[in-house]
C-alpha cells in the first residue's frame, strides 16, 4: 500500500526521467474528497489524504525512483449547450442552481453538467439545445460557492 498526502506537481510539467508512469482513474467527483483509497492500473493500492484542494487531470500524486502516479479524470456522460446572452446563462444557472447540481463552464462558455434526463428534458423545452457528449468534467471549469465561516463560533457582543 502506497500512503501519500501530497501533489509533487503536474505530469504537463514535471520531467518524469525513465521513471514508469502509473495512472490513477478517478471520477470526477472523487477529486475533491479528502481521503480515498483506490488501485491503480497497474494494480497499486493508494491511500490519498490531502488537504481540500481538488485534484486535476494529470496530478502527480507520488513519485520515488522508480513510478509516478498520475491521475487521470475519467470523462462520464453530460449534458453539454451554450447560452445566446448573459441573460440565458444567468437564467439557466439559477435554475441548475436551484437543483443543487454542480456546474461546469468551459473556456468556450459551454455550460457543462453530468448527464440527467429531466434536466435535459427541461432544457430542451426551453429550446436551449442542448447535447449529450462525454466529457471530462474539471474543477478548474467549475463554479465554485464560496464558503463563508459559521457565525456561532464567534463571540457575541451583548450590551
Amino acid at each position: 500500500m502506497i500512503f501519500t498526502s501530497q501533489i509533487v506537481g503536474n505530469a504537463a510539467n514535471l520531467f518524469l526521467d525513465n521513471r514508469e508512469l502509473d495512472i490513477l482513474d478517478l471520477d470526477w467527483f472523487d477529486t475533491g474528497k479528502t481521503t480515498l483509497r483506490k488501485k491503480t492500473r497497474s494494480g497499486k493500492d493508494i491511500a490519498i489524504r490531502k488537504n481540500l484542494i481538488p485534484l486535476v487531470d494529470g496530478d502527480i500524486i507520488y513519485m520515488d525512483q522508480q513510478i509516478a502516479i498520475a491521475i487521470n479524470i475519467l470523462p462520464c456522460s453530460c449534458i453539454v449547450f451554450k447560452p445566446g446572452n448573459f441573460k440565458e446563462m444567468a437564467t439557466i444557472c439559477f435554475e441548475i442552481g436551484n437543483k443543487h447540481i454542480p456546474l461546469f463552464i468551459s473556456e468556450d462558455a459551454e455550460i457543462i453538467v453530468e448527464f440527467e434526463q429531466p434536466l435535459f428534458r427541461l432544457l430542451e423545452r426551453s429550446g436551449f439545445k442542448p447535447v449529450k457528449e462525454n466529457r471530462k468534467l474539471l474543477k478548474t471549469h467549475a463554479l465554485a460557492v464560496q464558503r463563508h465561516e459559521k457565525s456561532y463560533n464567534r463571540p457575541i457582543n451583548i450590551k
